[in-house]
Order: C-alpha cells, then structure tokens, then sequence
C-alpha cells in the first residue's frame, strides 16, 4: 500500500487528504486498514487501533467501510481526485470502450450520480457501494473523481492508473468533435477477459511498484 501511494503521488494524484487507498486487515478480516509507520489502521466503526495515532479522513472512512462491508469479495479500495477523472467526472459518463486499454473496464463500470458534497453521512457511503452493485469494479463519481476495488492493492492500483489514463484519452478524443468508432462486444470482452483478470491487474502494476522500490533505495 505504502508503494501504491508514492505511485500516486509521483502521478500527481494528490489533492491534500483528498485521496485514500484501504486494504482489508489479513488477520482480522472486520477490520480496514493497515499498520506501517505512518497509516493508521481502524475498525468498521473508524476507531484508530494502531499504527500512526493521526485523525482518520472522515470522508474516506464513510466511503470505504462501507463497501468493505457491502463486498466482502473486495479487500482493497482506492480514490483520489485525480486530474483527468475529475474533469471526466462532469460528465456524468462511463468511459468509452474505444481503444484496447479502455476494455479493460468492459462491463465493470458503473457512475455515481448523487453527488451529495464531502462525504461524511453514513448512507452516502452506502450509496456509493449499493451502485457498485455485486460485480462493479470502478466507478466515476459524478463532479467528484474515481474509484477502483478489487482484491488486491496492486489490482485496485493499477485499475486506477489505467482509469486516470483513459480519461485523459478520451478527452483528447472528445475535444476532436470527430465520430469515435467503437469496439464491438465480442472483441471487448475478449481484450477484458484477458486483461482485467485480478492477477494480471496485480503483475501490471509491478513495473510501477518496482521503480519506487529502486527509487527508494538510492534516495
């Protein structure tokens, strides 16, 4: 997870606190969280029980318990309010199946609709994981960004950097004003089957996740 964070950061996702990355406890699995140095780790009911002794983002605790506790086939969940998916977000719109990296969200997506403000009520959370619904894997939030879940940090890492990229594209796509042709459902979910499968989203992100490590060492 640690890894996931200076990937996003060295992206330029950050935005202050506006951004959270949760895997679900190994050990105990009712609880969300994790313990190096300076993460906090909690309970489903936002209590810090180790690691880092820091508040707790409100907003990112209403979000992600809740679809911790709506999924249990989800253990890791992040979201940041990135550049290209907030500016893809006002549109209110999945993203287009219109390029071979864009299959990888081939019936996966779904968008968010009710934004509410910061997300500090409970049923707003709920909200949020009731529209993943029981297959979802990332949503566009609707005026706010993105949000990817799967079972593993380095799954839900990578489909949010490919995510993010996607966006980008298509809004240089849509800026042409030119008709886009679209791929068709068989060959879409022929590229998904093979390239949004959770173990090949975890290797995906290994290149990533390696250069931090060397980065870190010569630092």
């Amino acid at each position: 997870m640690a890894g996931a964070f200076r990937v996003f950061a060295r992206k330029g996702y950050t935005e202050g606190t506006a951004g959270h990355i949760s895997v679900r406890d190994p050990v105990d699995p009712q609880l969300s969280g994790l313990t190096p140095s300076d993460m906090v780790h909690i309970n489903e009911a936002g209590e810090v029980i180790g690691g880092a002794q820091r508040p707790v983002n409100a907003a990112g605790f209403m979000i992600h318990s809740a679809i911790h506790k709506a999924r249990p086939d989800i253990n890791a969940v992040c979201h940041t309010h990135s550049p290209a998916g907030k500016a893809w977000s006002t549109f209110g719109r999945h993203v287009d199946i219109i390029n071979q990296d864009s299959c990888t969200f081939y019936e996966i997506q779904t968008v968010y609709e009710n934004f509410g403000g910061v997300v500090l009520e409970k049923a707003e959370g709920e909200r949020i994981a009731a529209v993943l619904g029981d297959k979802n894997r990332v949503a566009i939030l609707q005026n706010h960004g993105l949000l990817t879940a799967g079972s593993t940090v380095d799954e839900v890492a990578y489909l949010f950097t490919s995510l993010e990229r996607t966006c980008e594209v298509q809004i240089m796509v849509e800026s042409t004003n030119l008709p886009k042709k679209r791929i068709g459902h068989d060959e879409a979910q022929f590229t998904a089957n093979v390239n949004a499968d959770p173990a090949t989203l975890y290797t995906e992100f290994q290149l990533d996740f390696e250069y931090e490590i060397r980065k870190s060492r010569e630092s």
